[in-house]
Protein backbone atom coordinates (compact mmCIF):
# COMPACT_ATOMS: atom_id res chain seq x y z
CA UNK A 1 0.00 0.00 0.00
CA UNK A 2 1.34 3.23 -0.43
CA UNK A 3 2.04 5.78 2.00
CA UNK A 4 -0.50 9.03 2.04
CA UNK A 5 1.98 12.48 1.89
CA UNK A 6 2.96 13.88 4.94
CA UNK A 7 0.81 17.34 5.60
CA UNK A 8 2.35 20.34 4.48
CA UNK A 9 1.58 22.52 7.20
CA UNK A 10 3.43 20.97 9.91
CA UNK A 11 6.76 21.03 7.48
CA UNK A 12 5.82 24.48 6.77
CA UNK A 13 5.59 25.33 9.96
CA UNK A 14 8.67 23.75 11.11
CA UNK A 15 10.62 25.72 8.76
CA UNK A 16 9.12 28.74 10.32
CA UNK A 17 11.06 28.06 13.02
CA UNK A 18 14.47 27.20 11.99
CA UNK A 19 14.18 30.88 10.32
CA UNK A 20 13.50 32.32 13.40
CA UNK A 21 16.12 30.73 15.38
CA UNK A 22 19.39 31.57 12.71
CA UNK A 23 17.67 34.67 13.27
CA UNK A 24 18.03 35.23 16.44
CA UNK A 25 21.20 33.91 16.63
CA UNK A 26 22.43 36.70 13.58
CA UNK A 27 21.00 39.00 15.96
CA UNK A 28 23.09 37.30 19.13
CA UNK A 29 26.44 37.79 17.89
CA UNK A 30 25.74 40.66 16.65
CA UNK A 31 24.97 41.82 19.44
CA UNK A 32 27.67 39.84 21.22
CA UNK A 33 29.30 43.19 23.49
CA UNK A 34 25.92 44.00 24.47
CA UNK A 35 25.81 40.55 25.83
CA UNK A 36 28.65 40.85 28.01
CA UNK A 37 27.50 43.71 29.66
CA UNK A 38 24.53 41.80 30.35
CA UNK A 39 24.43 40.34 34.17
CA UNK A 40 24.22 36.95 34.59
CA UNK A 41 20.79 37.14 35.89
CA UNK A 42 19.69 38.56 32.79
CA UNK A 43 21.48 36.16 30.52
CA UNK A 44 19.88 33.46 32.79
CA UNK A 45 16.56 34.30 32.05
CA UNK A 46 16.48 34.37 28.36
CA UNK A 47 17.74 30.90 28.31
CA UNK A 48 14.43 29.84 30.24
CA UNK A 49 12.67 31.62 27.80
CA UNK A 50 14.72 29.94 25.19
CA UNK A 51 13.66 26.28 26.40
CA UNK A 52 10.18 26.82 27.01
CA UNK A 53 9.69 27.88 23.81
CA UNK A 54 11.76 25.04 22.07
CA UNK A 55 9.69 22.69 24.44
CA UNK A 56 6.23 24.50 23.16
CA UNK A 57 7.87 23.95 19.51
CA UNK A 58 8.35 20.02 20.39
CA UNK A 59 4.87 19.59 22.05
CA UNK A 60 3.30 21.44 18.58
CA UNK A 61 5.60 18.83 16.63
CA UNK A 62 4.20 16.07 18.87
CA UNK A 63 0.83 17.29 18.10
CA UNK A 64 1.21 17.25 14.38
CA UNK A 65 2.78 13.74 14.37
CA UNK A 66 -0.31 12.34 16.24
CA UNK A 67 -2.52 14.20 13.52
CA UNK A 68 -0.79 12.62 11.02
CA UNK A 69 -0.71 8.92 12.27
CA UNK A 70 -4.11 9.31 12.85
CA UNK A 71 -4.95 10.62 9.79
CA UNK A 72 -3.48 7.83 8.00
CA UNK A 73 -4.92 5.34 10.27
CA UNK A 74 -8.28 6.44 8.81
CA UNK A 75 -7.10 6.12 5.40
CA UNK A 76 -6.10 2.62 6.20
CA UNK A 77 -9.34 1.85 7.52
CA UNK A 78 -11.03 3.22 4.88
CA UNK A 79 -9.05 1.20 2.19
CA UNK A 80 -8.81 -2.11 3.79
CA UNK A 81 -12.91 -1.90 5.15
CA UNK A 82 -14.38 -0.05 2.02
CA UNK A 83 -17.81 -1.66 0.85
CA UNK A 84 -15.68 -2.74 -2.11
CA UNK A 85 -12.49 -4.33 -2.87
CA UNK A 86 -9.86 -2.51 -4.07
CA UNK A 87 -7.38 -4.12 -7.01
CA UNK A 88 -4.48 -3.30 -7.95
CA UNK A 89 -3.34 -4.89 -11.60
CA UNK A 90 -0.13 -4.43 -13.24
CA UNK A 91 0.02 -4.24 -16.90
CA UNK A 92 0.76 -7.57 -17.11
CA UNK A 93 -2.75 -8.35 -15.37
CA UNK A 94 -1.14 -9.41 -11.84
CA UNK A 95 -2.35 -8.02 -8.87
CA UNK A 96 -0.51 -6.40 -6.76
CA UNK A 97 -2.26 -5.13 -4.43
CA UNK A 98 -5.62 -5.69 -2.45
CA UNK A 99 -7.78 -4.47 0.51
CA UNK A 100 -9.27 -6.93 2.90
CA UNK A 101 -12.16 -6.72 1.24
CA UNK A 102 -11.39 -7.85 -2.05
CA UNK A 103 -9.83 -10.79 -0.43
CA UNK A 104 -13.07 -11.99 1.35
CA UNK A 105 -15.01 -11.49 -1.93
CA UNK A 106 -12.71 -13.87 -3.61
CA UNK A 107 -12.61 -16.07 -0.55
CA UNK A 108 -8.79 -16.17 -0.50
CA UNK A 109 -6.18 -14.66 2.33
CA UNK A 110 -4.58 -11.53 0.85
CA UNK A 111 -1.13 -12.91 0.83
CA UNK A 112 -2.61 -15.79 -1.52
CA UNK A 113 -3.70 -13.10 -3.97
CA UNK A 114 -0.33 -11.25 -4.47
CA UNK A 115 1.69 -11.70 -7.58
CA UNK A 116 -1.49 -14.07 -8.97
CA UNK A 117 -2.93 -13.25 -12.74
CA UNK A 118 -6.54 -11.55 -12.18
CA UNK A 119 -7.81 -13.33 -14.97
CA UNK A 120 -7.59 -16.85 -13.10
CA UNK A 121 -10.82 -15.41 -11.19
CA UNK A 122 -12.97 -14.16 -14.05
CA UNK A 123 -15.28 -16.95 -14.82
CA UNK A 124 -14.14 -18.55 -18.18
CA UNK A 125 -17.46 -17.22 -20.22
CA UNK A 126 -16.18 -13.62 -19.46
CA UNK A 127 -12.61 -14.06 -20.22
CA UNK A 128 -12.55 -12.10 -23.29
CA UNK A 129 -14.65 -9.16 -21.49
CA UNK A 130 -11.87 -8.89 -18.88
CA UNK A 131 -9.27 -8.46 -21.35
CA UNK A 132 -10.95 -5.99 -23.71
CA UNK A 133 -11.58 -4.45 -20.88
CA UNK A 134 -8.04 -4.25 -19.29
CA UNK A 135 -6.53 -3.22 -22.58
CA UNK A 136 -9.20 0.27 -22.51
CA UNK A 137 -8.02 0.82 -19.45
CA UNK A 138 -4.44 0.92 -20.44
CA UNK A 139 -4.64 2.64 -23.67
CA UNK A 140 -7.09 5.20 -23.24
CA UNK A 141 -6.22 6.13 -19.55
CA UNK A 142 -9.95 6.72 -19.21
CA UNK A 143 -12.41 5.64 -16.41
CA UNK A 144 -13.76 2.11 -17.56
CA UNK A 145 -16.44 -0.08 -16.39
CA UNK A 146 -17.57 -3.52 -16.69
CA UNK A 147 -19.64 -6.22 -15.13
CA UNK A 148 -17.95 -9.74 -15.08
CA UNK A 149 -18.99 -13.30 -13.36
CA UNK A 150 -16.37 -14.14 -11.11
CA UNK A 151 -15.00 -17.45 -9.11
CA UNK A 152 -14.25 -17.64 -5.44
CA UNK A 153 -11.53 -19.74 -4.22
CA UNK A 154 -14.32 -22.26 -3.77
CA UNK A 155 -15.32 -22.49 -7.17
CA UNK A 156 -18.57 -20.48 -6.64
CA UNK A 157 -19.49 -17.22 -8.73
CA UNK A 158 -20.43 -14.25 -8.16
CA UNK A 159 -21.76 -10.70 -10.35
CA UNK A 160 -19.37 -8.40 -10.09
CA UNK A 161 -19.08 -4.73 -10.80
CA UNK A 162 -15.83 -3.35 -12.03
CA UNK A 163 -15.15 0.13 -11.77
CA UNK A 164 -11.42 0.87 -13.23
CA UNK A 165 -9.13 3.60 -14.31
CA UNK A 166 -5.08 3.65 -15.02
CA UNK A 167 -2.67 4.56 -12.94
CA UNK A 168 1.01 5.40 -12.75
CA UNK A 169 2.90 7.13 -10.23
CA UNK A 170 6.46 8.97 -10.89
CA UNK A 171 8.54 6.13 -11.87
CA UNK A 172 6.24 4.10 -11.99
CA UNK A 173 5.32 1.01 -14.79
CA UNK A 174 1.30 1.63 -15.57
CA UNK A 175 -0.77 -0.54 -13.40
CA UNK A 176 -4.70 -0.30 -13.25
CA UNK A 177 -6.81 0.57 -10.05
CA UNK A 178 -9.86 -1.93 -9.62
CA UNK A 179 -13.01 -1.10 -7.29
CA UNK A 180 -14.86 -4.53 -7.38
CA UNK A 181 -18.31 -4.40 -6.30
CA UNK A 182 -20.70 -7.48 -5.35
CA UNK A 183 -23.68 -7.16 -7.72
CA UNK A 184 -25.55 -10.47 -7.18
CA UNK A 185 -28.19 -9.57 -5.60
CA UNK A 186 -28.91 -7.37 -7.99
CA UNK A 187 -28.35 -8.87 -10.79
CA UNK A 188 -30.84 -11.22 -9.35
CA UNK A 189 -33.50 -8.65 -8.76
CA UNK A 190 -33.17 -7.63 -12.57
CA UNK A 191 -33.59 -11.15 -13.61
CA UNK A 192 -36.54 -11.27 -11.02
CA UNK A 193 -37.81 -7.95 -12.89
CA UNK A 194 -37.43 -9.23 -15.91
CA UNK A 195 -39.08 -12.49 -15.80
CA UNK A 196 -41.89 -10.78 -13.96
CA UNK A 197 -41.96 -8.69 -17.11
CA UNK A 198 -42.66 -11.25 -19.69
CA UNK A 199 -44.66 -13.33 -17.15
CA UNK A 200 -46.99 -10.29 -17.37
CA UNK A 201 -47.43 -10.49 -20.88
CA UNK A 202 -48.43 -14.01 -21.08
CA UNK A 203 -51.65 -15.15 -22.45
CA UNK A 204 -53.44 -15.18 -18.99
CA UNK A 205 -55.17 -12.12 -18.05
CA UNK A 206 -53.17 -10.75 -14.87
CA UNK A 207 -54.57 -8.27 -12.43
CA UNK A 208 -52.94 -6.90 -9.28
CA UNK A 209 -54.81 -5.18 -6.30
CA UNK A 210 -53.99 -3.58 -3.49
CA UNK A 211 -55.11 -5.33 -0.25
CA UNK A 212 -58.45 -3.79 -0.29
CA UNK A 213 -58.95 -5.82 -3.62
CA UNK A 214 -58.53 -2.20 -5.54
CA UNK A 215 -57.46 -2.98 -8.77
CA UNK A 216 -54.01 -1.02 -9.42
CA UNK A 217 -52.56 -3.33 -12.76
CA UNK A 218 -53.53 -5.49 -15.40
CA UNK A 219 -51.95 -6.63 -18.27
CA UNK A 220 -53.27 -6.88 -22.01
CA UNK A 221 -54.32 -10.58 -21.67
CA UNK A 222 -56.90 -9.34 -19.38
CA UNK A 223 -58.04 -6.49 -21.52
CA UNK A 224 -58.45 -9.34 -24.70
CA UNK A 225 -60.08 -11.34 -22.50
CA UNK A 226 -62.98 -9.25 -20.61
CA UNK A 227 -63.02 -6.40 -23.18
CA UNK A 228 -61.97 -3.83 -19.91
CA UNK A 229 -59.53 -1.51 -20.92
CA UNK A 230 -56.62 -0.93 -18.25
CA UNK A 231 -58.23 2.46 -17.02
CA UNK A 232 -61.80 1.48 -17.21
CA UNK A 233 -60.34 -1.48 -14.53
CA UNK A 234 -57.77 0.53 -13.01
CA UNK A 235 -59.31 1.61 -9.22
CA UNK A 236 -62.11 -0.47 -9.61
CA UNK A 237 -62.40 -4.40 -8.00
CA UNK A 238 -62.76 -7.50 -9.32
CA UNK A 239 -66.71 -7.31 -8.75
CA UNK A 240 -67.28 -5.66 -12.19
CA UNK A 241 -65.89 -9.06 -13.44
CA UNK A 242 -69.08 -10.75 -11.34
CA UNK A 243 -71.56 -13.27 -13.75
CA UNK A 244 -74.02 -13.77 -11.22
CA UNK A 245 -73.48 -17.60 -11.42
CA UNK A 246 -72.07 -17.55 -7.81
CA UNK A 247 -73.38 -16.94 -4.54
CA UNK A 248 -71.88 -14.85 -1.78
CA UNK A 249 -70.84 -17.61 0.01
CA UNK A 250 -69.06 -18.99 -2.75
CA UNK A 251 -66.82 -15.51 -2.72
CA UNK A 252 -66.57 -15.70 0.98
CA UNK A 253 -64.97 -19.29 0.63
CA UNK A 254 -61.86 -17.70 -1.94
CA UNK A 255 -61.34 -15.09 1.15
CA UNK A 256 -61.13 -17.77 3.25
CA UNK A 257 -58.91 -19.92 1.68
CA UNK A 258 -56.37 -16.38 1.10
CA UNK A 259 -56.89 -16.06 4.81
CA UNK A 260 -55.78 -19.45 5.97
CA UNK A 261 -52.94 -19.98 3.01
CA UNK A 262 -52.46 -16.77 0.89
CA UNK A 263 -53.51 -18.86 -2.04
CA UNK A 264 -56.56 -19.87 -3.26
CA UNK A 265 -57.17 -21.61 -7.24
CA UNK A 266 -60.53 -23.27 -9.02
CA UNK A 267 -63.35 -22.69 -11.40
CA UNK A 268 -65.60 -20.00 -11.95
CA UNK A 269 -67.37 -17.96 -14.27
CA UNK A 270 -66.87 -14.18 -15.42
CA UNK A 271 -68.71 -12.10 -17.50
CA UNK A 272 -66.97 -9.57 -20.21
CA UNK A 273 -67.85 -6.56 -21.14
CA UNK A 274 -70.17 -7.38 -23.92
CA UNK A 275 -72.59 -9.34 -20.96
CA UNK A 276 -71.13 -12.78 -22.61
CA UNK A 277 -70.26 -15.22 -19.75
CA UNK A 278 -67.70 -17.56 -19.67
CA UNK A 279 -65.78 -20.28 -17.40
CA UNK A 280 -62.31 -19.11 -16.45
CA UNK A 281 -59.73 -20.99 -14.38
CA UNK A 282 -58.48 -18.82 -11.46
CA UNK A 283 -56.15 -18.55 -9.58
CA UNK A 284 -55.35 -15.88 -6.65
CA UNK A 285 -52.07 -15.41 -4.42
CA UNK A 286 -51.47 -13.10 -1.64
CA UNK A 287 -48.41 -10.87 -1.60
CA UNK A 288 -46.36 -10.56 1.57
CA UNK A 289 -44.54 -7.64 2.93
CA UNK A 290 -41.59 -8.83 5.40
CA UNK A 291 -43.45 -8.39 8.37
CA UNK A 292 -46.29 -11.11 6.84
CA UNK A 293 -48.30 -8.53 5.86
CA UNK A 294 -50.34 -8.71 2.98
CA UNK A 295 -49.54 -5.78 0.53
CA UNK A 296 -51.48 -7.38 -2.88
CA UNK A 297 -52.62 -9.76 -4.86
CA UNK A 298 -52.09 -11.07 -7.60
CA UNK A 299 -55.39 -13.48 -9.37
CA UNK A 300 -54.31 -14.88 -13.00
CA UNK A 301 -57.15 -16.61 -15.42
CA UNK A 302 -57.68 -18.11 -18.45
CA UNK A 303 -60.78 -18.59 -20.35
CA UNK A 304 -61.59 -22.56 -20.51
CA UNK A 305 -64.43 -21.82 -22.57
CA UNK A 306 -63.04 -24.66 -25.33
CA UNK A 307 -61.65 -26.97 -22.25
CA UNK A 308 -65.44 -27.10 -21.33
CA UNK A 309 -66.72 -27.59 -24.89
CA UNK A 310 -64.40 -30.32 -25.28
CA UNK A 311 -65.02 -32.11 -22.03
CA UNK A 312 -69.35 -31.76 -22.49
CA UNK A 313 -67.93 -33.59 -26.34
CA UNK A 314 -65.53 -36.25 -24.24
CA UNK A 315 -69.15 -36.88 -21.71
CA UNK A 316 -71.64 -37.01 -25.00
CA UNK A 317 -69.14 -39.79 -26.78
CA UNK A 318 -68.76 -41.55 -23.63
CA UNK A 319 -72.46 -41.84 -22.03
CA UNK A 320 -74.29 -41.14 -25.51
CA UNK A 321 -75.15 -43.10 -28.91
CA UNK A 322 -73.72 -40.40 -31.64
CA UNK A 323 -76.81 -41.39 -34.08
CA UNK A 324 -79.78 -40.98 -32.21
CA UNK A 325 -78.18 -39.09 -29.16
CA UNK A 326 -79.88 -41.20 -26.61
CA UNK A 327 -78.08 -42.69 -23.22
CA UNK A 328 -75.86 -45.84 -24.03
CA UNK A 329 -75.66 -48.31 -22.74
CA UNK A 330 -72.80 -47.20 -19.93
CA UNK A 331 -75.24 -44.20 -18.68
CA UNK A 332 -78.09 -46.84 -18.63
CA UNK A 333 -76.44 -49.10 -15.98
CA UNK A 334 -75.64 -46.22 -13.91
CA UNK A 335 -79.21 -44.76 -14.08
CA UNK A 336 -80.41 -48.20 -13.47
CA UNK A 337 -78.53 -48.38 -10.06
CA UNK A 338 -79.35 -45.11 -9.22
CA UNK A 339 -82.83 -45.93 -9.61
CA UNK A 340 -82.30 -49.30 -7.43
CA UNK A 341 -81.54 -46.88 -4.32
CA UNK A 342 -84.41 -44.84 -5.23
CA UNK A 343 -86.77 -47.57 -5.31
CA UNK A 344 -84.86 -49.01 -2.20
CA UNK A 345 -85.98 -45.47 -0.27
CA UNK A 346 -89.59 -45.07 -2.20
CA UNK A 347 -90.81 -49.00 -1.91
CA UNK A 348 -91.58 -48.27 -5.43
CA UNK A 349 -91.88 -50.79 -8.15
CA UNK A 350 -89.92 -49.96 -11.36
CA UNK A 351 -89.67 -51.34 -14.70
CA UNK A 352 -87.39 -52.19 -17.92
CA UNK A 353 -88.68 -52.34 -21.36
CA UNK A 354 -86.48 -53.85 -23.69
CA UNK A 355 -87.76 -53.29 -27.68
CA UNK A 356 -86.27 -54.54 -31.10
CA UNK A 357 -87.85 -53.61 -34.26
CA UNK A 358 -88.37 -56.43 -36.25
CA UNK A 359 -87.27 -57.56 -39.08
CA UNK A 360 -84.70 -54.52 -38.91
CA UNK A 361 -81.70 -56.60 -40.51
CA UNK A 362 -83.64 -57.33 -43.57
CA UNK A 363 -84.62 -53.41 -43.85
CA UNK A 364 -80.71 -52.36 -43.66
CA UNK A 365 -79.80 -55.38 -46.05
CA UNK A 366 -82.02 -53.91 -49.10
CA UNK A 367 -82.44 -50.48 -48.37
CA UNK A 368 -79.08 -49.58 -47.17
CA UNK A 369 -77.54 -48.68 -43.86
CA UNK A 370 -78.59 -44.94 -44.03
CA UNK A 371 -82.36 -45.74 -44.68
CA UNK A 372 -81.93 -47.66 -41.33
CA UNK A 373 -79.82 -45.10 -39.40
CA UNK A 374 -82.88 -42.83 -40.42
CA UNK A 375 -84.99 -45.01 -39.32
CA UNK A 376 -83.46 -45.45 -35.88
CA UNK A 377 -83.44 -41.97 -35.79
CA UNK A 378 -87.06 -41.17 -35.86
CA UNK A 379 -87.83 -44.40 -33.53
CA UNK A 380 -85.54 -42.52 -30.93
CA UNK A 381 -87.61 -39.31 -31.48
CA UNK A 382 -91.20 -41.29 -30.89
CA UNK A 383 -89.35 -43.29 -28.03
CA UNK A 384 -88.69 -40.00 -26.18
CA UNK A 385 -92.47 -38.67 -26.90
CA UNK A 386 -93.71 -41.47 -24.84
CA UNK A 387 -91.23 -40.70 -22.02
CA UNK A 388 -92.71 -39.16 -18.59
CA UNK A 389 -90.36 -36.57 -17.28
CA UNK A 390 -88.35 -38.91 -14.91
CA UNK A 391 -88.42 -41.93 -17.31
CA UNK A 392 -85.18 -42.77 -19.70
CA UNK A 393 -84.37 -44.31 -22.75
CA UNK A 394 -81.37 -45.53 -24.13
CA UNK A 395 -79.92 -47.45 -27.26
CA UNK A 396 -77.85 -50.20 -26.23
CA UNK A 397 -76.91 -50.75 -30.17
CA UNK A 398 -77.71 -51.61 -33.47
CA UNK A 399 -82.33 -51.97 -33.11
CA UNK A 400 -81.87 -52.47 -29.66
CA UNK A 401 -83.45 -49.93 -27.01
CA UNK A 402 -84.51 -49.86 -23.47
CA UNK A 403 -86.72 -47.94 -21.55
CA UNK A 404 -86.59 -47.20 -17.48
CA UNK A 405 -89.84 -46.35 -15.77
CA UNK A 406 -89.34 -45.63 -12.05
CA UNK A 407 -92.00 -45.01 -9.35
CA UNK A 408 -94.71 -46.85 -10.92
CA UNK A 409 -96.71 -48.05 -7.98
CA UNK A 410 -95.73 -49.72 -4.50
CA UNK A 411 -98.00 -52.71 -5.54
CA UNK A 412 -96.54 -55.14 -8.02
CA UNK A 413 -100.13 -55.83 -10.06
CA UNK A 414 -100.67 -52.09 -10.44
CA UNK A 415 -96.61 -51.22 -11.40
CA UNK A 416 -97.45 -54.29 -14.18
CA UNK A 417 -100.32 -52.97 -15.28
CA UNK A 418 -99.26 -49.31 -15.78
CA UNK A 419 -96.08 -50.82 -17.66
CA UNK A 420 -98.00 -52.77 -20.08
CA UNK A 421 -100.07 -49.57 -20.66
CA UNK A 422 -96.49 -47.92 -21.41
CA UNK A 423 -94.90 -50.28 -23.27
CA UNK A 424 -98.68 -50.33 -25.53
CA UNK A 425 -98.25 -46.68 -26.40
CA UNK A 426 -94.94 -47.55 -27.23
CA UNK A 427 -95.78 -50.04 -29.55
CA UNK A 428 -98.78 -48.16 -30.97
CA UNK A 429 -95.90 -45.29 -32.09
CA UNK A 430 -93.24 -47.04 -33.16
CA UNK A 431 -95.70 -48.98 -35.87
CA UNK A 432 -96.92 -45.76 -37.20
CA UNK A 433 -95.84 -45.62 -41.03
CA UNK A 434 -92.17 -43.56 -41.33
CA UNK A 435 -91.13 -41.33 -44.24
CA UNK A 436 -87.79 -42.02 -45.74
CA UNK A 437 -86.55 -40.08 -48.85
CA UNK A 438 -89.61 -39.19 -50.15
CA UNK A 439 -91.04 -43.50 -49.25
CA UNK A 440 -93.07 -45.02 -46.49
CA UNK A 441 -91.75 -47.49 -44.57
CA UNK A 442 -93.28 -49.72 -42.17
CA UNK A 443 -91.50 -51.10 -38.62
CA UNK A 444 -92.95 -52.68 -35.68
CA UNK A 445 -91.42 -53.97 -32.24
CA UNK A 446 -91.30 -57.01 -30.05
CA UNK A 447 -91.00 -55.81 -26.27
CA UNK A 448 -90.11 -57.67 -23.33
CA UNK A 449 -90.50 -56.39 -19.55
CA UNK A 450 -89.06 -56.47 -16.28
CA UNK A 451 -90.01 -55.37 -13.25
CA UNK A 452 -87.73 -54.45 -10.81
CA UNK A 453 -87.73 -53.34 -6.59
CA UNK A 454 -85.43 -52.47 -3.98
CA UNK A 455 -82.04 -54.33 -4.65
CA UNK A 456 -83.11 -58.07 -5.58
CA UNK A 457 -81.15 -57.67 -8.76
CA UNK A 458 -77.69 -56.37 -10.16
CA UNK A 459 -78.58 -54.20 -13.29
CA UNK A 460 -76.84 -56.75 -15.56
CA UNK A 461 -79.01 -59.42 -14.14
CA UNK A 462 -82.55 -56.81 -14.74
CA UNK A 463 -81.41 -56.26 -18.57
CA UNK A 464 -80.80 -60.02 -18.95
CA UNK A 465 -84.48 -60.84 -17.78
CA UNK A 466 -86.04 -58.29 -20.37
CA UNK A 467 -84.05 -59.67 -23.12
CA UNK A 468 -85.54 -63.36 -22.10
CA UNK A 469 -89.37 -61.75 -22.29
CA UNK A 470 -88.75 -59.99 -25.68
CA UNK A 471 -87.35 -63.48 -26.31
CA UNK A 472 -90.97 -64.08 -25.81
CA UNK A 473 -92.39 -62.07 -27.40
CA UNK A 474 -90.56 -62.49 -30.74
CA UNK A 475 -91.47 -66.52 -30.40
CA UNK A 476 -95.07 -65.00 -30.11
CA UNK A 477 -94.95 -63.89 -33.40
CA UNK A 478 -93.30 -60.15 -33.04
CA UNK A 479 -95.35 -56.89 -32.96
CA UNK A 480 -96.07 -57.98 -29.54
CA UNK A 481 -95.00 -57.81 -25.55
CA UNK A 482 -94.23 -60.06 -22.70
CA UNK A 483 -93.27 -60.09 -19.17
CA UNK A 484 -90.60 -62.01 -17.33
CA UNK A 485 -91.55 -64.74 -15.06
CA UNK A 486 -89.22 -67.45 -13.86
CA UNK A 487 -90.83 -69.85 -15.92
CA UNK A 488 -90.10 -68.23 -18.81
CA UNK A 489 -86.22 -68.42 -17.22
CA UNK A 490 -86.34 -72.28 -16.92
CA UNK A 491 -87.82 -72.83 -20.01
CA UNK A 492 -84.87 -70.78 -21.40
CA UNK A 493 -82.14 -72.37 -20.27
CA UNK A 494 -83.43 -76.03 -20.63
CA UNK A 495 -84.20 -75.17 -24.03
CA UNK A 496 -80.10 -73.91 -23.58
CA UNK A 497 -78.99 -77.00 -22.21
CA UNK A 498 -80.53 -79.03 -25.17
CA UNK A 499 -79.39 -77.14 -27.70
CA UNK A 500 -75.37 -77.77 -25.94
CA UNK A 501 -76.47 -81.37 -25.43
CA UNK A 502 -77.56 -82.16 -29.09
CA UNK A 503 -74.18 -80.59 -30.11
CA UNK A 504 -72.68 -83.51 -28.17
CA UNK A 505 -74.75 -86.11 -29.23
CA UNK A 506 -74.53 -85.56 -33.27
CA UNK A 507 -70.35 -86.34 -31.88
CA UNK A 508 -71.39 -89.11 -29.99
CA UNK A 509 -73.60 -90.96 -32.29
CA UNK A 510 -76.99 -90.68 -30.29
CA UNK A 511 -79.18 -89.71 -33.32
CA UNK A 512 -80.96 -92.52 -35.03
CA UNK A 513 -82.77 -92.80 -38.23
CA UNK A 514 -85.72 -94.48 -38.61
CA UNK A 515 -87.83 -95.02 -41.79
CA UNK A 516 -91.59 -94.82 -42.25
CA UNK A 517 -92.68 -96.79 -45.23
CA UNK A 518 -95.22 -95.03 -47.24
CA UNK A 519 -97.44 -97.19 -49.77
CA UNK A 520 -100.36 -96.47 -51.83
CA UNK A 521 -103.77 -97.52 -52.56
CA UNK A 522 -102.94 -101.06 -53.41
CA UNK A 523 -100.74 -100.94 -50.52
CA UNK A 524 -97.74 -101.27 -52.63
CA UNK A 525 -94.45 -99.46 -51.43
CA UNK A 526 -93.81 -96.37 -52.83
CA UNK A 527 -91.53 -94.79 -50.97
CA UNK A 528 -90.26 -94.17 -46.99
CA UNK A 529 -90.31 -91.13 -44.73
CA UNK A 530 -86.88 -90.97 -42.95
CA UNK A 531 -87.13 -89.60 -39.78
CA UNK A 532 -84.64 -88.82 -36.76
CA UNK A 533 -84.59 -89.66 -33.29
CA UNK A 534 -82.16 -89.12 -30.61
CA UNK A 535 -81.69 -91.67 -27.98
CA UNK A 536 -80.60 -89.96 -24.39
CA UNK A 537 -78.85 -92.02 -22.17
CA UNK A 538 -80.80 -90.89 -19.42
CA UNK A 539 -83.48 -89.31 -20.70
CA UNK A 540 -84.34 -91.65 -23.37
CA UNK A 541 -85.76 -91.25 -26.59
CA UNK A 542 -86.37 -87.32 -27.06
CA UNK A 543 -89.67 -86.13 -29.56
CA UNK A 544 -88.69 -84.17 -32.60
CA UNK A 545 -91.56 -81.93 -30.88
CA UNK A 546 -89.00 -81.28 -28.02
Amino acid sequence: MRTPRILAEPRARSGHLRSDAEGQLGRSRASSKAVKEKTHQELLHELQVHQVELEMQNEELRRAQLALEESRDKYVDLYEFAPVGYFTVSAQAVIEEVNLTGAALMGIARQDLSHRRFERFVASQDLDRWRRHAVSVLQTGEKQVCDLLLKRADGSTFYAHLDSIRMQGPGEALAIRTAVADITERKQAEEELRIAAITFQTQEGIMITDRGAKIQRVNQAFTELTGYSAEEAVGRTPALLKSGRHDQEFYQGIWDALGRANYWQGELWNRRKNGEVYPVWMTISAVLASDGRVTHYVGSFADITQHKEAEVKLHRLAFYDPLTELPNRRLLLERLRQAFAASARSRQHGAILFIDLDHFKTLNDTKGHDVGDQLLTQVAVRLRSCMRGDDSVARLGGDEFVVMLEDLSKQEATAAKRAEAVAEKIRTAITQPYSIGGHEYHSTPSIGVSLFFDHTETADELLRRADVALYRAKAAGRNTLRFFDPSMQAALEAHAALEEELRHALLLEQLKPYLQMQMDSTRRIVGAEVLLRWEHPERGLISAAD
